[in-house]
Formats: C-alpha cells, sequence, structure tokens
C-alpha cells in the first residue's frame, strides 16, 4: 500500500488535491535531501479534502527552486483516493487520522501506518507537523498528544492558541513518541491565511536548529484539553440549516460557539418531538460514554455543566464520519515549563 520516492515526481508541484492520483497511485512517503541531515515530517491529505498541507508545502518547495533545502524533509501523502473524490475518507475506508495506534497493526492500513512510523523512526525526526483544515469555522490552532516541553515551543511557532487531545491513535500521537509532534489546525477549506501560516512554520522548521525546542521566548500558549466528543445518534437526520425536517435541528450559529466558553443551559440543537432514543452523545475520547453531560429537556438540547466548544460544524458528512464536534476545559501550565527564564527578570 506503501510506496516511497527520493524525489518529487513530474506534476506534483502543480497537481491539486482532486488531481493528486495521476502523480501518485496511493499513499506514499517521499525523503528529499538536506543540508541537516535529520529531517523535518510533513504528513499532509490525511483527509483528502483537506489541501492545506498540500498546497503550503507546493508554495515553499516552489521558493527554494533548485536550491538544496536548508534541512531534509520527509513527506507522507496520505489519502489519495478520498482527495480525488474531494473527501474526508472514501465510505470503504477508515479514518486515515485514526489507524496509528500503538498496538500490533490488523488491518493493510494500520500496517501501512506501522511502516511510515517505522521508516521515520530510523532517520531520526527533527519535528513532525500533521496538516489539517477545520470542517467548521475555528482559529488556527495547535492538537497535541501530551504536554511535553517540546511540543510546546513547537506550537507556539504557529498559533497561541493549542488543544490538548489524548486516548486516540493520530499520527500527530504516534510520532510525539520519537519527536516534537503538532498537528496544526488551519482553518477551513479554501483559507489563504491557513496556506500562508502553514507555510511560514514549515520554513521555520526547515532553517531551524535543535535550539528552538531549548529556549522560548514571548507569550505562553492558551491551552485546552478536550475531554468529551459529542456524536449523533447514526439512526438519526440531521438538520444543519435550522430547517425543522431533521431529527436532530442543530442552531444555525453552530459554529461561532467554537472555542467560546459557554455556560451550563446553553442550547445546542433541538429536536423533533417524537425521538424516543437519545439523541446526543457524549463520549470520552476512548469511546466511552460521559453520563450527565447533556440535559434534554422536551425538544431542546442543552449542556449540563460549563465548557468550551470546539471543532463544532455544519459539515454532515464530517459529522457522520467524525463526530459533531468537542468540549473542552482550559489547562494550566506553569508558564515557567513552556518558556525559558526571562534572564532580566529579578531572582
Amino acid at each position: 500500500m506503501l510506496q516511497q520516492l527520493d524525489h518529487l515526481p513530474p506534476g506534483f508541484m502543480t497537481a491539486s488535491a482532486r488531481e493528486l492520483h495521476r502523480v501518485l497511485p496511493g499513499p506514499t512517503l517521499i525523503h528529499l535531501p538536506g543540508d541537516a541531515p535529520e529531517p523535518l515530517f510533513v504528513s499532509i491529505l490525511l483527509h483528502g479534502n483537506e489541501d492545506v498541507g498540500l498546497l503550503a508545502l507546493q508554495s515553499v518547495l516552489a521558493s527554494h527552486g533548485a536550491r538544496r533545502l536548508p534541512r531534509a524533509l520527509s513527506i507522507f501523502v496520505g489519502n489519495v483516493e478520498a482527495a480525488r473524490a474531494g473527501v474526508r475518507r472514501l465510505d470503504d475506508q477508515p479514518d486515515f487520522n485514526r489507524i496509528w495506534s500503538a498496538s500490533p497493526p490488523a488491518t493493510p492500513f494500520e500496517h501501512m501506518a506501522a511502516a511510515v512510523v517505522e521508516v521515520m523512526r530510523q532517520r531520526t525526526v527533527f519535528a513532525t507537523l500533521d496538516l489539517h483544515n477545520n470542517s467548521g469555522r475555528n482559529p488556527l490552532y495547535s492538537c497535541l498528544s501530551s504536554i511535553d516541553s517540546r511540543q510546546l515551543r513547537l506550537a507556539r511557532l504557529f498559533s497561541p492558541l493549542a488543544v490538548l487531545i489524548e486516548s486516540q491513535a493520530s499520527l500527530g500521537a504516534a510520532f510525539a513518541a520519537f519527536s516534537p509532534s503538532i498537528s496544526c489546525e488551519c482553518g477551513e477549506i479554501g483559507s489563504a491565511q491557513g496556506v500562508f501560516r502553514a507555510a511560514a512554520l514549515i520554513e521555520k522548521c526547515l532553517r531551524a536548529t535543535s535550539e528552538i525546542f531549548e529556549a522560548g521566548e514571548g507569550e505562553p500558549l492558551d491551552i485546552f484539553q478536550a475531554f468529551a466528543m459529542l456524536k449523533v445518534r447514526d439512526a438519526l437526520t440531521i438538520s444543519s440549516d435550522g430547517a425543522e425536517g431533521g431529527d436532530v435541528r442543530l442552531v444555525p450559529d453552530i459554529e461561532s460557539l467554537n472555542f467560546c466558553a459557554l455556560q451550563a443551559g446553553h442550547v445546542i440543537a433541538t429536536t423533533a418531538a417524537h425521538l424516543d432514543i437519545e439523541p446526543l452523545q457524549a463520549l470520552r475520547l476512548d469511546g466511552r460514554p460521559i453520563e450527565g453531560l447533556l440535559l434534554r429537556e422536551g425538544t431542546r438540547l442543552s449542556l449540563a455543566q460549563p465548557a468550551v466548544a470546539a471543532m463544532l460544524t455544519r459539515d454532515l458528512r464530517a459529522i457522520r464520519q467524525d463526530c459533531l464536534g468537542y468540549l473542552m476545559r482550559r489547562v494550566r501550565v506553569p508558564r515557567s515549563e513552556q518558556l525559558s527564564p526571562d534572564p532580566c527578570s529579578p531572582s
């Protein structure tokens, strides 16, 4: 399932995500040389419709032209088949960002993921950037699998916002075992700002030395921890435009709630009056249910406790294939763990 190349294939620099199948037959690991041998690892198109990583890499590589890169670069191009169709994943595929478990691989997709991890572990990765778009309106932020100081300092190069997401078999978590690793959420598909910021981060990492993980300046990160995933029951229909037709009717401005502090009682959806099952589930990130987090009063679905929302979306396909969104709490990390001490400050 996995092919490896030591060069950019013809057509890579000009292909759109939907055209990339003409250049690459499937998941591909591309290794490019650079002055510093420890490679920057960049993952793109784990979700086929999220093209920010491809566009950012094309921009960075075009700026270097034929010149040798300042650091070796390894690129993993993920779900080429889904990219051809312009969707997150095909119906018969797993989510390409949920196949990176530490358990022994059991499927062809998991074997492919394990092979990528092992190849890159042997190459002594300098840093890992997993580039994504959001399916709903969100600010740019990083996803972390831990609050390791090197991850925090890498995240600060991208955005002052970070989300800690534990207990998921994601690429970012798998690579964090042996390199500083973040997943970058670069805004909605088509966001020029997201492409610009992702390209700037790639360029910074290509030119950086290990000192970026040993020192820090500026403001610390604003960190949130995801503790609940919201899932709509599979058997129910969903309305995302305020219409009365669906079993579950999302509030029309639901995406505007992302990264907002919501109070207990905040309504996130309404339901048809006849439903005899709980329409919305709150799950821990390992899939176990959370009781008492959501309230159902008549046709109103609301929060039973305060929380900060993230990744709430009106995209019905994303809701079906992944989730409606997440609930988070703020994480307090001492400034000294995020930044090196200011030598000018009094002791």
